[in-house]
């Protein structure tokens, strides 16, 4: 298991914001560099295998995902810049020229939720869903707020919490799509595809985002994957990607977010388990020093269903901000939360959600691991942020 090589020594615990590219992905962009340079729209020779190779990075990815792949109504992929695209195309796009109602909840994404907001202006009513004390949606809350069933409803799913890892109950979601079969609802899997089994056909969702720089692949790269029966409006009208996304397609990356998604998928079981024992390990060495300090901890979600990646720690009366800033000088990458907003002084709006103390919202940061990550990586993480956390104390 090769270390990326960045500043120094320092120990990297922020897999959930962007992963080190694999050296397959990195030799699969290479050959498709030099093979298939040419614009996939021409029509001769060097066009056409551009076009080849990125159809075929196209159909692994959806056969990756668990998507049906034979019948008429064919499940499509639209390849994006990356996963704040993709939910926009769901959401805007399934939106179309109409109006009514979307549903979202505190554990959507920053940029999803900015989607809805974007609807609201287009004459569309926002409802918040409610969370349960474990994280998840209360999905008998959602049916009366989306009142008038004749009226266009729209529902976003978040399957993993980027700030917390807590895991969404997909059980319930199902239910909830079986009793209302004309609801329209769009999943964020960008924390869950390198961790969580998928299987898209299976699934109740009419669209699902990906980004490849989540599970080992190149950045400026996501997708959208669209259920065949599901009509969508484009955001940037144009003849590539099914008429769904205009400009010359990058095939490139396309062939590198197919070989990662692919060696994600691989490698699922083993290393769920592995960074599971990591972040455990992780967690009790951290409430152990910060005890040791005077300080009280929480884990969000300890007793609740997470991802094995994530861990969101609290430390009482330590400022996350200056706690990632100070573990940072001392060669450890933590974050305050998800990367779009780590630069906000709010605190992220699940916590408040979920009802953690107005204290310890302050307090939270976000630890997220990865293929690269070691036992070793732990154990000297462990040993620097207690040095800090002692440091801060005094």
């Amino acid at each position: 298991m090769s270390r990326p090589p960045f500043v120094a020594d320092s120990i990297y615990l922020d897999h959930a914001a962007a992963t080190p590219v694999r050296p397959e992905v990195v030799e699969a962009m290479a050959e498709a560099t030099t093979a298939a340079f040419a614009n996939p729209s021409s029509s001769h020779a060097a066009g056409r295998l551009a076009k080849q190779v990125l159809e075929e990075s196209r159909e692994r990815i959806l056969a990756a995902a668990g998507s049906r792949s034979t019948a008429s109504d064919r499940d499509r992929l639209v390849f994006t810049s990356g996963a704040t695209e993709a939910n926009r195309m769901a959401v805007l796009g399934m939106a179309g020229e109409r109006s009514g109602i979307v549903a979202t909840s505190a554990r959507d994404h920053p940029g999803l939720r900015l989607a809805a907001q974007e609807l609201a202006c287009r004459g569309w009513r926002i409802a918040e869903i409610p969370l349960t004390p474990s994280g998840c949606l209360k999905t008998p809350a959602i049916g009366p707020l989306l009142g008038d069933p004749s009226e266009p409803r729209l529902v976003t799913v978040t399957t993993v919490c980027g700030q917390t890892g807590l895991l969404e109950d997909q059980a319930a979601i199902g239910r909830l799509a079986q009793a209302e079969p004309a609801l329209l609802i769009h999943a964020d899997a960008t924390q869950a595809a390198a961790w969580l089994p998928l299987s898209f056909a299976e699934s109740p969702f009419a669209t699902l985002t990906l980004a490849a720089h989540k599970f080992g692949g190149p950045r400026g790269i996501g997708g959208l994957i669209i259920r065949g029966t599901t009509r969508i409006s484009p955001l940037i009208p144009g003849p590539q990607e099914l008429g769904l996304r205009g400009g010359t397609e990058a095939v490139a990356l396309a062939a590198g977010f197919a070989r990662a998604f692919e060696l994600a998928v691989m490698d699922q079981a083993a290393e769920a388990v592995r960074v599971a024992t990591l972040r455990s390990r992780f967690e009790a060495g951290m409430v152990a020093a910060a005890g040791a300090a005077g300080y009280e901890t929480r884990v969000i979600g300890a007793t609740a269903s997470r991802a094995p990646q994530v861990s969101a720690l609290g430390i009482l009366g330590v400022d996350r901000q200056m706690l990632v800033l100070a573990a940072d000088l001392a060669g450890v990458c933590l974050s305050t939360g998800t990367a779009c907003s780590s630069g906000s002084g709010e605190p992220p709006a699940v916590l408040v959600a979920l009802g953690v103390d107005p204290a310890m919202r302050t307090a939270v940061v976000r630890a997220s691991f990865g293929r690269t990550t070691t036992s070793d990586d732990v154990a000297i993480a462990i040993e620097r942020l207690a040095a800090v956390i002692s440091r801060l104390r005094r």
